[in-house]
């Protein structure tokens, strides 16, 4: 059985470039488009809103909004509009988030408890229910939509490389995104995590979509692909400095000279020192290489119970980042198979 695709786009192209590439993913038969909702970059609705308003098939939500720089009624809100702008289309990626929190202000605290709240109340609010609630992270007081979606049941998605909100999507959520883990056994462990989760909501495993989320550059000089990914590795271990759990996962064990770097915030920095990451950052995070390297990566991850993978495609200097999606799709994606 082949996996199902979906595409990763983040919020640094011009809208109308955007708007190219999600018509591309169409196209070349990606069937879910999620972009980035981070704070200060591009507006992700916006973005949403054209790329439903230039395509026909594909669904599209933001990959991912959180519960605390929208408050989860406002997104309800949003995201019903977007569904109905795109004739039932819309997805909803929900995360913890943490990208501009502290230039804002937000403290992200009881993330599992606050994903759980905030899943619960967008539901409610899509059925047309009128809510009051004061939960221990979330509160609404008297909150209603004024019009009437076009769907009650929105397919709502957790991206998350956390042990505990793993196990939450498998008990709430339709679908999670497991982030950049190609090692077999952690995405044994991750799998792991939605069975509980499916077993608390007593729930069958196949109600969850379970996709591997990964950032990629494929080119046919393998070195300079690794290149390409080694700096967004670095810069992205370098963003989650004190939340490396899932590094003690894939076994990925950092020089002291990188961890100096990160604990000053220093992403620039971090990215310039990338040659000091460990050669199984590369191979156990993001695919890079040819297409038959990256094709060789996947069949290694793939184990039962993923059903999709989701790829933020990056180019190499010069080269067009439509050339990358269209690459993974015609020569990578066609050999690998769901496991049995």
């Amino acid at each position: 059985m082949t996996l199902a695709l979906g595409v990763l786009l983040n919020a640094e192209y011009p809208v109308s470039e955007l708007v190219a590439l999600a018509k591309l993913s169409e196209a070349l038969g990606y069937d879910q488009v999620w972009y980035t909702d981070i704070r200060m970059f591009r507006e992700c609705y916006l973005g949403l809103a054209a790329i439903a308003a230039n395509t026909s098939r594909i669904h599209l939500g933001p990959g991912v909004t959180d519960p605390y720089s929208r408050h989860p009624a406002v997104t309800a809100s949003t995201i019903a509009t977007l569904d109905e702008m795109s004739g039932g289309r819309a997805l909803l990626g929900l995360g913890v988030g943490s990208t501009g929190f502290q230039e804002l202000g937000i403290r992200a605290e009881r993330p599992v408890t606050a994903l759980r709240e905030t899943v619960g109340l967008i539901r409610r609010l899509l059925q047309g229910e009128d809510i009051t609630f004061q939960g221990k992270v979330i509160s609404l007081s008297g909150g209603k939509l004024q019009f009437t979606p076009i769907r009650t049941e929105i397919p709502i998605y957790f991206a998350t490389q956390g042990e505990r909100i793993t196990e939450l999507a498998g008990e709430v959520a339709d679908g999670v995104m497991i982030a950049n883990t190609a090692l077999p056994s952690t995405v044994d462990f991750y799998i792991g995590c939605v069975k509980r989760g499916v077993e608390k909501g007593r729930r069958a495993i196949s109600q969850v979509d379970v996709a591997l989320r990964f950032e990629m550059c494929i080119s046919d000089d393998p070195a300079e692909a690794e290149a390409v990914m080694r700096r967004r590795v670095a810069m992205r271990v370098a963003a989650g400095y004190g939340h490396w759990d899932y590094l003690e996962r894939l076994g990925i064990t950092l020089p002291q000279a990188f961890v100096d770097l990160a604990s000053r915030r220093d992403l620039r920095g971090a990215a310039d020192a990338s040659h000091l990451l460990p050669r199984e950052a590369l191979e156990r995070m993001v695919l890079a290489g040819d297409a038959d390297r990256v094709a060789a990566q996947l069949s290694r991850a793939i184990r039962p119970g993923v059903t999709r993978l989701v790829v933020r495609p990056h180019a190499a200097p010069g080269r067009p980042v439509g050339d990358v999606l269209r690459r993974f799709a015609d020569e990578v994606a066609p050999r690998i198979s769901a496991a049995p």
